[in-house]
């Protein structure tokens, strides 16, 4: 594959994000949520090259610096703080490759949870990614746009540029979806929904309204991945509500490399009212937990019920937290604009995710990624027409209005 600067209009999108923290989610659901960001931002590096090994870290009081050996800076805060043990444990960062966050939150840590439950690794997360976005921007001014995510709540930024892939104009954004203190994250910005600075940054690189492919996580998806002996490549769309010409155009760039595939083409439904009934459901589970804890006497019943209450925020509750509600009714899980794109995900095996607890997305993914991307650009700019006449669904998108509620939402 032959990526260039961009010297021609865009005519299909990529994009991929991380939601610093974003582990598990509800029914059993874990995932690296770092590999879009690792993949996009890999696309990108081959036209931008960029030194995004670790080489510093300091810890003061409430604060992680990350300083890469291409100069990038990216600071952030943990609510309460860093011990000098988790001090001494982000040293470990340093020789990792800050594209995969995750991992080296893993690596450094040992385990992530978000929602507000270990903040010090998310917070190092959450630093990694802006080091990696500023040392991009650091090293080319020109060619590489940055924004911040642009709601209040969040720290994250946003990078992107047009690339030629192959020759083609290909419009690519990497995402840092995080949150304040190292909680969250909010996600009203994932994938490729067009909002707030983010949404004035894609437009400025003409990615609003193309044909995208949005790169997500790597997970472990109980209802999928026990059914597979092996992990697997997961293109993912809605065919009344999506673009089913961005699917396709993965699935037989998939089909070509040799890679393990998994498809629906009923992913994402729209308009379910699913967001809010999670949201629902976990706050009555609390409800009845808490009413459990209300009552109980021994010490036991209590260890045991507080126990139960920190499962339920630690994993179940990263299932609701992400997204707003109305964003979720019209974007789904992926953040996907209606009529505008399809996901290519990786779904693992039980085996996998027995072995290792948490799916951990490597240097070999983020290339297969890469490979199954640049052949997806081409089929994909040889099919335009197909993919155009599904754009009007789009409409559906109420740009403005969302990015209104979103800021209401935020003042509560």
């Amino acid at each position: 594959m032959n990526v260039q600067p961009g010297t021609k209009k865009p005519v299909v999108g990529v994009s991929g994000h991380v939601g610093a923290g974003h582990v598990h989610s509800h029914s059993g659901f874990i995932q690296d949520d770092s590999a879009g960001f690792a993949a996009a931002a890999s696309l990108i590096g081959m036209a931008y090259p960029a030194e995004t090994t670790i080489r510093r870290v300091t810890v003061k009081a409430d604060t992680v610096e990350i300083v890469t050996a291409g100069g990038g800076a990216g600071r952030a805060c943990a609510r309460r703080g860093f011990t000098p043990f988790e001090a001494e444990l982000a040293q470990r960062a340093a020789g990792l490759d800050g594209l995969f966050s995750q991992g080296v939150a893993f690596r450094c840590m040992g385990r992530v949870y978000g929602q507000g439950v270990l903040e010090a690794p998310v917070a190092l997360q959450t630093a990694v990614c802006l080091a990696v976005i500023d040392t991009f921007a650091k090293n080319h001014p020109v060619g590489i746009l940055v924004s911040a995510e642009g709601l209040d709540a969040n720290v994250g930024a946003c990078m992107g540029t047009v690339l030629d892939v192959d020759g083609v104009g290909t419009a690519v954004m990497a995402v840092l979806n995080a949150t304040a203190g190292g909680l969250g994250p909010v996600e009203d910005l994932e994938g490729n929904l067009s909002l707030a600075e983010k949404g004035r940054l894609m437009d400025r690189i003409g990615l609003s309204g193309l044909p995208t492919i949005v790169l997500e996580s790597k997970a472990y998806v109980p209802t999928v991945s026990d059914a597979i002996k092996e992990d697997a490549f997961w293109v993912r769309y809605n065919r009344e509500f999506d673009n089913p010409a961005v699917g396709e155009a993965l699935i037989r760039a998939l089909e070509q490399c040799g890679l393990p595939l998994l498809q629906s083409d009923v992913a994402y439904p729209r308009h379910t009212g699913e967001m809010r009934d999670n949201t629902a459901s976990l706050g009555r589970r609390i409800v009845a937990l808490g009413r459990r804890i209300e009552k109980a006497g021994s010490a036991a019943e209590k260890v045991q019920f507080i126990g139960e209450l920190a499962i339920l925020v630690s994993q179940d509750a990263g299932g609701m937290t992400y997204m707003t509600d109305a964003v979720h009714e019209i974007a789904a899980g992926g953040g996907l604009v209606p009529g505008t794109a399809a996901v290519l995900s990786m779904a693992v095996s039980r085996a996998t995710i027995e072995r290792c607890l948490v799916p951990d997305f490597t240097r070999t993914d983020a290339m297969h990624y890469l490979t199954v991307t640049g052949e997806a650009i081409k089929i994909l700019s040889e099919n335009l027409e197909k993919a155009a006449s599904f754009l009007e669904r789009q409409n559906r998108f109420a740009r403005d209005a969302l990015e209104r509620l979103i800021r209401e939402k935020q003042g509560v």
